[in-house]
């Protein structure tokens, strides 16, 4: 698979300098992610809402409040928005060194599918790396393009996600007046599965691991239904964070634009966000989709503000860090663990754990697998450049991308030599 060499305007990025920001910015992504997550984990057998009074019961609440408003659909929207970067620095990288884009790129996004549907089988019902690699082998073709045509493909998509966004709000707002007892019931499961959502996921069994893979394969089309929406957002917000890398958002000078950028995801995307969270019912699809994304530009501009003059991380940076540079392999890993940990067919803490001490506990957790994938990052990017999946990723694209070029010149020599002589 071959492409043009077609050359958007580059940010000025010295090959010598590493941007600090990059790999914070995936740790924070992937942890924020699994604190989204790990919810769906530890409420999984729940079916009604134990009543908790007293402090811990009031607790139970608030924090869900809190972090539902911090979490819910902003790491996903960074860890969209990182993807995009990531898609453009690649694109650079394979300029720099001559090669046409996207050349062997969409080898990568089909192997990333591959690990996207393998990961929804076996581990996560939730998987969004196939939205990715979908979107990603969209994107890596709209690259290739001018600037003119990228910004038109990113209004496209920004356009269509921002559509669907307002149908689907309103739809659910309409029937929220229409039929009151629908909303007050769509309020109270909102709190059945755990704080940090707004949505209600109906338990499957977790007893058996085969069952419940069995679950997903035959639930396949329901189970995937988000990645026509993670492909819609996707689009968008690939391009738009690979426009804001190529204008400098990363380098020292450029202070205003990452103003502009914090400006729009604090000063607009939060308190448009926490309005809807806080007074609408039905509001879930519009601020996990569309101003948590907002608000994940903020961070992103945040974030590159702290480390644009910066030459070392810190200790709490250099731990994200860790994780961001094994960013695919802790995606999956965190995913596995907490799946042993909550479930029936692991150690069934889930069960054990409803009550008062819920949220604690569920937070307990959270901690400690975060500090094992550090650790364990730590450990391994020790002896090695990059993480376990990430290794057996690039050298899975560069068999089958050799094997391509291979079978490629084997039907061109055979074209050749079935031409006429003279």
């Amino acid at each position: 698979m071959t492409g043009t060499t077609a050359e958007p305007t580059l940010a000025p990025v010295s090959k010598a300098r590493r941007i600090l920001a990059l790999d914070v910015l995936r740790g924070i992504a992937i942890l924020g992610t699994l604190l989204t997550n790990i919810w769906i984990f530890s409420g999984s057998v729940v079916t009604e809402v134990p009543e908790v009074d007293g402090f811990l019961g009031s607790f139970n609440r608030v924090s869900g409040t809190v972090l539902n408003l911090f979490t819910d659909g902003k790491f996903i929207g960074l860890l969209t928005i990182m993807f995009g970067i990531g898609l453009e620095i690649q694109r650079q990288s394979a300029i720099r060194r001559g090669e046409p884009w996207p050349g062997r790129y969409p080898w990568r996004a089909l192997v990333l599918i591959l690990d996207g549907l393998l990961n929804y089988i076996f581990i996560f019902e939730f998987d969004v790396l196939m939205g990715y690699g979908l979107t990603a082998l969209v994107v890596a073709a709209v690259m290739a393009r001018s600037p003119r045509a990228q910004k038109i493909w990113m209004y496209i998509g920004l356009g269509a996600h921002l559509f669907f966004i307002a149908l689907s709000f309103s739809g659910t707002w309409l029937l929220g007046k229409l039929m009151p007892d629908f909303a007050d019931a769509g309020e109270r499961g909102s709190d059945i599965v755990e704080p940090g959502r707004d949505v209600f996921i109906a338990p499957s069994t977790t007893d058996s691991y085969w069952e419940m893979v069995g679950d997903r394969l035959s639930n396949f089309l329901g189970g995937r239904g988000e990645i026509p929406i993670m492909f819609v957002m996707g689009l968008g917000l690939f391009l738009v964070g690979a426009h804001l890398y190529r204008a400098g958002l990363f380098l020292p000078e450029s202070v205003r634009l990452r103003r502009i950028v914090m400006a729009v995801g604090f000063g607009i995307g939060i308190p448009l966000d926490w309005t809807l969270r806080l007074t609408e019912f039905g509001a879930g699809y519009a601020t996990r989709y569309g101003t948590s994304p907002l608000v994940a530009f903020g961070v992103l501009a945040a974030v590159a503000a702290f480390y644009a003059n910066r030459d070392k991380l810190g200790l709490s940076g250099k731990w994200l860090s860790l994780v961001g540079r094994m960013a695919l392999t802790c995606y999956i890993l965190q995913n596995l663990i907490a799946s042993i940990i909550f479930y029936d067919w692991g150690f069934g803490v889930a069960a054990k754990i409803q009550g008062q001490w819920y949220t604690l506990a569920t937070l307990g957790i959270y901690v400690g697998i975060s500090a094992f994938l550090i650790a364990l990052s730590a450990v391994w990017l020790h002896y090695f450049r990059r993480g376990p999946v990430e290794l057996l990723w690039h050298r899975g694209v560069d068999a089958i991308a050799d094997a391509a070029d291979a079978a490629k010149e084997r039907r061109r020599g055979r074209r050749e030599a079935a031409k006429p002589v003279g």
